[in-house]
This record gives structure tokens, sequence and C-alpha cells, in this order.
């Protein structure tokens, strides 16, 4: 039986910058039995370009937390929380889907399935502490990485 996992892991530049950060991040976060290290590892690795996709927006905006969403629950690639705002309640978050050489998408029906569970993975961080408001805001964007960097470096406008 596959372990239980989080929908999304917090990501640290460290991290992101080096894979065997990476991996221990993912050990901390997840804590799986030796047996099921290897699935939640992979529940949460990099394809692609997505590393690429997550240094730039972490560098373009730093006010931006970052996390990881596990890749078996449908709930996108990443999810982004602006963290401007002192308070949870009024801050903003955004699951995005990577679509290499798609136009940007915002809103309900970007890519469906992979993001089906956007809204569980948006709770699911709000739960864990003060990090966002019960009643988060969320949009969802789905398109090419080097695009979403661009939209959300200009601060989340398209």
């Amino acid at each position: 039986m596959a372990p239980r996992l989080p929908l999304s892991i917090k990501l640290t530049r460290r991290a992101v910058a080096r894979r065997d950060l990476f991996c221990e991040l993912v050990q901390k976060a997840v804590r799986p039995c030796q047996a099921d290290a290897a699935f939640a590892f992979h529940a949460f690795a990099f394809k692609a370009d997505e590393d690429g996709f997550a240094r730039e927006l972490m560098d373009r905006r730093t006010e931006l937390w970052l996390f990881r969403s596990n890749q078996r629950a449908s709930c996108g690639d990443f999810l982004a929380v602006d963290m401007s705002s002192p308070w949870p309640a009024r801050r903003r978050a955004y699951v995005i889907e990577l679509k290499r050489g798609m136009p940007v998408r915002l809103g309900g029906g970007a890519v469906g399935v992979q993001l089906r569970n956007a809204a569980s993975a948006v709770q699911a961080v709000a739960q864990q502490g003060d990090v966002l408001g019960a009643e988060a805001a969320y949009v969802t964007v789905a398109g090419d990485g080097a695009e979403i960097v661009a939209m959300l470096g200009r601060g989340g406008r398209s």
C-alpha cells in the first residue's frame, strides 16, 4: 500500500538549487519509512524544466513562498503564496500547472484533471498555520513556465 503523502511541501531556495538538499527536504517533510522513500521522492521530484522554473520564480519574487505539489494528487505542479500582506486572510495563492509552449490561462478549466484538487491543496496549506486564511483566495494558472514567471514577475497581473 502506498504511503499517505501531503498535497505539497514548502520549497527552499537551497533545496531547489541542489538535488541532494531537495531529497533531504522531501525526507524531512514526508518522513517516509525506508521502503516508501523512493515513492515519496518521486511524488515530488522535478521533471523537465520544473526546477529551473522554481529557481527563476523564487529569484524574481522573493515574497512568494513556493510549494511543490504532490504529482500524484491532481493539484498542479506548484502552489505559490504571495506573503506580501501581513494578514493571512489577505494573501493570494496561485496553483500552477506547467505546460511547455501553452499560452498562460488563468482561472477555472485551465487544464482539467491536473488541477482537479487545487482547492484541496490550498486548504491543506491554510491548515498548516499562518500562511493562508481559512477562506484563502486562489487562482489557477496554467501555461508555459517562462510566461508564468513573466506574468507573476509583474505581480500576478496578466
